[in-house]
């Protein structure tokens, strides 16, 4: 009985032992392989900074849908002919957290026709409603834009953007061709071509400049690594001045119409 109960006792004194040199075990490899953190994330940084805005160059290439009012007690039947496009050249200038300035120059290249009178050099005018010349009136523009574009959320931030642009724009016809027909001829309809018929109501830094107001809105898909994108846009641009069609040069038909255009571009940012 005695010896049993020894036994238990060494038994017992080895089991506590044993628990003892456990716990010490334990709280010495948290010691030395654990660090607790009572904010877990604090030492998170983001795995890349948004890349940094510069200047970028944005080209584009866009077709066009003409508006053209002109006075119907002289013309009828104006319509749109041959393929309007314009093509652009400017520089993209971040200036805020979500807005650049677009500053550079567009080319714009127009053609339509209507039914007017004609006469010819020393004839007396009669104004007999009798339309039966077709004025086919081809254009080219040169504009000066200075734009403000502002983005709906941070383009450095997100590839896909949508943005809106406002401004205004040097209008300068530095050509413009009038070529003259007579459909009801029966052997030459061609009856007159010229340059150089066409000038501004209210003229801005010579006969044929004048300014115009512009309005787009648009897509842009954007690289986050370099800040490139491509982009669409629909832009829609008005006229502060009218023009005059004087008519084969001897002020026949003094013609006033106005154009308006809603481009359609597609573009590269780079």
């Amino acid at each position: 009985m005695i010896l049993m109960i020894k036994t238990c006792r060494f038994l017992f004194a080895g089991i506590l032992i044993l628990c003892v040199g456990s716990i010490k075990a334990q709280n010495g490899s948290k010691s030395d392989h654990y660090l607790f953190h009572f904010n877990p994330f604090s030492g998170v940084k983001p795995q890349g900074a948004p890349s940094q805005r510069h200047v970028k160059v944005r080209l584009d290439f866009g077709l066009m849908a003409l508006f053209i009012a002109n006075d119907p007690h002289y013309t009828a039947g104006t319509t749109a002919s041959g393929t309007p496009y314009t093509l652009g050249l400017k520089l993209d200038i971040p200036i805020q957290k979500n807005a650049e300035i677009l500053v550079g120059a567009d080319y714009m290249n127009e053609e339509f026709n209507f039914f007017s009178y004609y006469f010819a050099p020393h004839y007396s005018f009669l104004y007999n409603d009798s339309l039966i010349y077709n004025h086919d009136l081809q254009m080219s523009e040169l504009q000066i834009p200075v734009l403000y574009k502002i983005n709906f959320s941070q383009e450095n931030r997100n590839i896909k953007t949508f943005y809106l642009t406002l401004g205004w724009a040097y209008r300068l016809l530095f050509y413009n061709n009038a070529y003259i027909t007579n459909p009801e001829a029966s052997r030459n309809t061609f009856v007159w071509e010229g340059q150089n018929d066409i000038t501004s109501k209210f003229p801005l830094f010579g006969s044929t400049g004048s300014g115009l107001i512009e309005a787009a809105l648009g897509y842009q898909h954007n690289a986050l690594r370099n800040g490139n994108a491509w982009f669409l846009e629909v832009e829609y641009r008005l006229g502060m001045s009218s023009f005059i069609y004087s008519g084969n040069e001897q002020g026949s038909n003094n013609v006033e119409f106005t154009l308006n255009t809603l481009s359609f571009k597609f573009g590269l940012r780079l």
